[in-house]
């Protein structure tokens, strides 16, 4: 009798403590799950940068050059305020109000780039996984959709999406410096000489702001060919997907309706045509937003580079560091411009 009430007891405590362990489980989860929302609660602006699964080296490139420029926006009392605050050896403190998201598209991929993506994530916490679409250059604009829709479910508080890609260099604190001071009417005399209209509104529901595109004639024929455009000669004016900023109420509309939007090869031109019908919506055209880099290269205004390899994104970097933020260039290129 003596060693079956052992017996039981030690079964009946094994049964607890499982039990016990299992409860601590499911409490550090929702926990977990709290912290997560709590912190997305606080997103104010969020950087979506459209990357593959295999380009880690150009991530790493964003995320020790350009993302640390984040750390140039505050809060003081209240305001969300810009100022020059790098140096070479600052701490990257990361923004609760800013959020970077690498999104990749993970369905079909191999267990071992699943492991790596997973792991990439645990030590950066900056890669939006979604694993409802085969991540390939002809899906880019779904990925756009399918991205949006998640951002819109969970970012409560979003108030302007910057989008670009994995080989661009944005200025991203002169981006929310300036959507924090002139947005969404845009129409400030500092602002003046960079940016056009479509048209003035006593109240604008949004705001689209990039560099516009639209006399470009559709292609017929090549990587960027669209065999299911029907709408016209011209593409509908878009904005160059290098880099460009939408308003919520536009990451929202495409959200609530990425299930019947028609999409094209190129995101960019998807992204003119889904939002070609709304109202009262700002459509800002700004110079500084010209990602034609060969050309442009030494202009010292520009908010976004594009086509950056990680080498030159370090040395926009440095010259940035060197120069306080002053000077958005290479050294090289500017003499083989000028």
């Amino acid at each position: 009798m003596v060693l079956v009430s052992i017996f039981f007891f030690y079964i009946g405590s094994g049964i607890t403590l499982s039990l016990l362990r299992l409860e601590c489980i499911d409490a550090l989860a929702a926990k977990e799950s709290s912290l997560r929302q709590s912190s997305l609660s606080k997103v104010e602006y969020a950087v979506l940068i459209l990357t593959g699964p295999d380009n880690e080296p150009k991530r790493d490139a964003i995320r020790t050059t350009w993302m640390k420029f984040a750390n140039n926006i505050f809060v003081e009392n209240g305001e969300t305020l810009y100022k020059w605050n790098h140096t070479w050896t600052e701490q990257h403190i990361s923004k609760n109000c800013i959020k970077f998201y690498f999104v990749i598209g993970t369905q079909g991929l191999t267990e071992t780039k699943l492991l790596r993506l997973n792991s990439e994530n645990n030590q950066n916490n900056d890669l939006l996984l979604l694993d409802s679409f085969e991540d390939s250059y002809r899906n880019l604009a779904i990925k756009m959709l399918h991205a949006l829709k998640w951002l819109s479910n969970n970012l409560k508080n979003l108030k302007y999406l910057v989008k670009c890609d994995d080989d661009s260099f944005v200025r991203v604190d002169l981006i929310i410096r300036d959507l924090e001071a002139y947005a969404p009417e845009m129409n400030a005399q500092e602002i003046s000489d960079y940016v056009t209209y479509k048209k003035d509104l006593p109240a604008y529901k949004g705001l689209y702001w990039g560099y516009f595109d639209g006399r470009a004639h559709v292609y017929l024929n090549g990587k960027w060919q669209e065999k299911d455009w029907f709408l016209c000669d011209n593409y509908l004016p878009y904005a160059l997907g290098g880099g460009y900023v939408i308003s919520r109420s536009i990451v929202e509309y495409i959200g609530r309706n990425a299930d019947i939007l028609g999409h094209y090869n190129s995101e960019d031109v998807s992204m003119g045509v889904w939002t070609a019908a709304l109202d009262g919506v700002n459509r800002v055209h700004d110079i500084r937003f010209d990602t034609e880099w060969k050309t442009r290269g030494c202009s010292i205004q520009m908010l976004v580079r594009h086509k950056q390899t990680p080498s030159d994104m370090f040395q926009l970097y440095k010259t940035l560091v060197h120069t306080h933020g002053e000077k958005l260039w290479i050294l090289d290129a500017c003499r083989i411009d000028i």
